[in-house]
């Protein structure tokens, strides 16, 4: 890469950031459940049934988990517990009916797994003001449990954003269509972008990145790397979080109703390209098989792992989980 930052010493900066961080993060990670965060570029992929058999794979390697149904526009995940109608939902919390997230915690048949669903949400609470999306992420974060996953809504909503960042990793579900992967390239940009609006010092990165964009206008979108290079020669000091917040950017790829030898690669591939043209390290987490038994599941309304444990699905969510770091 030309310019004041070249791609040596993008990734040699990259790689001392990472270390950094993770070591913060090994130092942290007594303190709260581990997040993880399941997104999609659009809807019908797959979110909420990963989330629900993460969840129940995850309990029976005797870990607490609790499941947050963070889709408020579309809540389903109590369907596939089998909890019809749950007696307190997000929206009594929302709502300010009680007090804490723990209160709306609902138990499963699987034990050791619990949700705290989003059924019965209003429309207008699809899209929580600042203050209640704020409340949310702290009380998310204090739950009492060894892992956290939020089943959140399709798109790119700042919410959606917001609640996938929160995380320490998010899981970006995918299916072998042109239409979903492009989806998903928009996502993890989108994702990016957020997370640059958040980090600090939020005004020096405005304004270089506003210089950038004044200067350039003719030079198109962006990558990361070429972000990173352009605010660094602006102002080292706003240069340097930025390519912290490159660094730090914890994205995987699972690639849903694998049928093929070509679906296998794509998670794969994905992460090559946003790798080596965003600038991000988004990891290939794996492939999940196209499975009779899921569809049949749904209609049970019992997680695949815990009714069809030995079903290709449930294996396959199973070397996903033993992929997780911290686990």
């Amino acid at each position: 890469m030309e310019g004041a930052l070249g791609a040596g010493s993008f990734s040699a900066a990259a790689v001392s950031l990472r270390t950094m961080i993770d070591i913060f993060h090994e130092d942290s990670d007594n303190e709260g459940p581990r997040i993880w965060a399941i997104g999609g570029g659009k809807g019908g992929v797959g979110k909420s049934v990963l989330a629900a058999n993460l969840g129940v794979v995850l309990a029976k390697r005797r870990q607490r988990v609790v499941v947050v149904d963070a889709d408020l526009g579309g809540a389903n995940l109590h369907t596939l517990f089998g909890l019809p109608d749950p007696e307190l939902t997000l929206s009594d919390y929302i709502d300010r009916r009680v007090h804490s997230l723990d209160d709306i915690v609902l138990s499963t048949s699987t034990p050791g797994l619990h949700l705290v669903s989003g059924a019965h949400a209003l429309l207008e609470m699809a899209n929580p003001k600042h203050g209640q999306k704020s409340r949310i992420l702290r009380h998310i974060q204090q739950l009492d449990a060894d892992h956290v996953i939020l089943d959140l809504g399709a798109g790119t909503g700042i919410n959606v954003l917001d609640f996938f960042l929160v995380s320490h990793r998010g899981i970006l579900v995918v299916v072998p269509e042109p239409t979903s992967v492009e989806n998903a390239y928009h996502f993890i940009k989108a994702a990016f972008a957020r997370k640059l609006k958040q980090t600090e010092p939020r005004k020096k990165i405005a304004a270089a990145l506003e210089k950038m964009t004044a200067e350039q206008k003719s030079a198109g979108s962006k990558s990361a790397r070429d972000l990173v290079a352009g605010v660094m020669a602006i102002d080292p000091e706003a240069g340097a979080a930025v390519l912290a917040a490159a660094a730090t950017f914890a994205a995987s790829i699972v690639v849903n109703r694998a049928s093929s030898a070509n679906h296998e690669r794509l998670a794969a591939e994905m992460s090559m390209a946003c790798r080596e043209y965003y600038g991000i390290g988004v990891d290939a987490m794996g492939t999940l098989p196209t499975d009779p038994m899921v569809a049949r599941s749904v209609l049970d309304r019992e997680p695949v792992a815990a009714g069809h444990p030995d079903c290709p699905f449930a294996k396959a969510v199973r070397r996903l989980v033993s992929g997780l770091k911290g686990e």
